[in-house]
């Protein structure tokens, strides 16, 4: 992740930007004088014939003299001063031909001299830390970042580049805590957050292992940029991180089936398999029906796992067979056994009945209920008591899906096909 290009750093190095004079004889004497305090060069007649050449061929924008004469000065350095300022005007040179080896031997002589102008020092740190950053130097970077904050140099790209360096040093805490302030300076400049901010720092949480920071920054990715495909990536990269088992899977595949971010026949394969194995023949049956109607899955494709759903439904029989012996039983496993299969054939009106009457019986596992109850209620179209439901979800990974549920409600229950502009 490129934070600055090389174009833009060759604006930042102009000759005029850096203020590289070398003072004429008479300019000397007027400075002694003390119209000006800062002290001056010292260079020999000769160097500076040469330095001041390249100097006004450099103002003219003919790069090609500039360089012709730079090089005759720098065959003629004899002292530091000398070698600083061909290095000043070495700068504008390799920036304008975007060489970034050539700018980061130019910085190396320029920032440690007591020569380097306090104004332009800032700037001239903030450059060297991006070349370090872009050649993985992240030690180097930060040094160099570090001191251009010191010096209060401003840009909106700085507390991203020292969250980018941190993050690639392994300083996981630093670096999400400085993205997050480069989260809060665009947002309070009215600005999108870059999408790939997002994905840079989701995909270094996911390698920390960072489960919970991984659902915050996705779900923060959500409420910029809540498209489809989002929703799909957010989902399948929150479940893996989360190593959900097939229950947490199939309560995953379910946002999934909502926010209609089930992607091609592989999503709905998987899907339907883990249903038909926690036993849920009638979700099986009703996904693959559902592929084929999307266009998802080719017609007559899955054909085997329909035609096992379909003998495991017949063998199963009505499911309002099941009805009387759920209310009849002494706790709520069979009704909730009975939700879910209706939540995975549509019926959520049934699903929400059997889930509310598994919970009011005991004897099941609440979370687990009330997400799904939670679950069938959205997708009833009754909101607010969804968010109760979700709300009641308190243990892990269901509490961190019940949020993604909660943040799909509150969006509307509606997905964007691409990002906004």
């Amino acid at each position: 992740m490129s934070i600055v290009s090389k174009a833009a750093l060759a604006a930042m190095l102009t000759l005029g930007g850096l203020a590289a004079v070398v003072a004429t004889p008479a300019e000397a004497q007027r400075k002694k004088k003390g119209e000006n305090a800062q002290p001056q060069l010292e260079v020999g007649e000769e160097f500076r014939k040469s330095a001041v050449a390249a100097q006004t061929a450099l103002q003219a924008k003919d790069y090609a003299t500039a360089e012709q004469q730079l090089a005759a000065a720098e065959a003629l350095i004899k002292n530091d001063d000398e070698r600083y300022f061909a290095a000043s005007l070495r700068l504008p040179i390799e920036a304008q031909k975007q060489n970034n080896a050539g700018i980061k031997q130019a910085l190396e002589v320029m920032l440690p001299s007591p020569r380097l102008n306090p104004a332009d020092a800032g700037r001239l740190n903030f450059v060297r830390g991006n070349i370090a950053l872009n050649e993985k130097d992240t030690a180097g970077a930060l040094q160099y970042l570090a001191r251009a904050q010191e010096l209060g140099y401003q840009s909106e790209d700085l507390p991203l580049m020292v969250a980018r360096a941190q993050m690639d040093s392994g300083n996981i805490d630093g670096g999400v805590a400085a993205m997050q302030q480069a989260v809060d300076a665009k947002k309070a400049a009215g600005q999108k957050v870059p999408d790939e901010w997002y994905d840079y720092t989701v995909a270094k949480l996911y390698g920390a292992k960072r489960t919970d920071d991984v659902g915050k920054w996705l779900r923060m990715q959500l409420t910029d940029y809540p498209t489809s495909k989002n929703w799909r990536r957010s989902l399948l990269v929150y479940r893996d991180a989360a190593q959900l088992d097939n229950q947490g899977k199939l309560d995953l595949f379910r946002l999934m089936r909502s926010t209609k971010s089930l992607a091609d026949q592989n999503d709905y394969l998987e899907y339907a398999d883990i249903a038909y194995r926690v036993g849920l023949p009638f979700e099986t049956k009703a996904v693959i029906e559902e592929g084929r109607a999307a266009g998802k899955v080719p017609a007559g494709a899955l054909g085997t796992l329909l035609n096992d759903a379909n003998i495991a439904i017949k063998n199963e029989g009505s499911l309002s067979a099941l009805e009387a012996p759920a209310r009849s039983a002494p706790n709520g496993t069979k009704a909730v056994q009975l939700a879910d299969a209706y939540i995975g054939s549509g019926n959520y009106a049934k699903a929400v009945e059997f889930y509310r009457l598994g919970l009011e019986k005991g004897g099941v596992q609440a979370d687990q209920v009330n997400l799904r109850l939670g679950t069938a209620l959205a997708n009833a179209g009754q909101r607010a008591e969804a968010k109760a439901a979700f709300s009641a979800v308190t243990t892990k990974p269901r509490a961190e899906i019940a949020t993604f549920w909660n943040q799909w409600i509150d969006q509307g229950m509606t997905a964007t096909t691409a990002p906004a502009a």
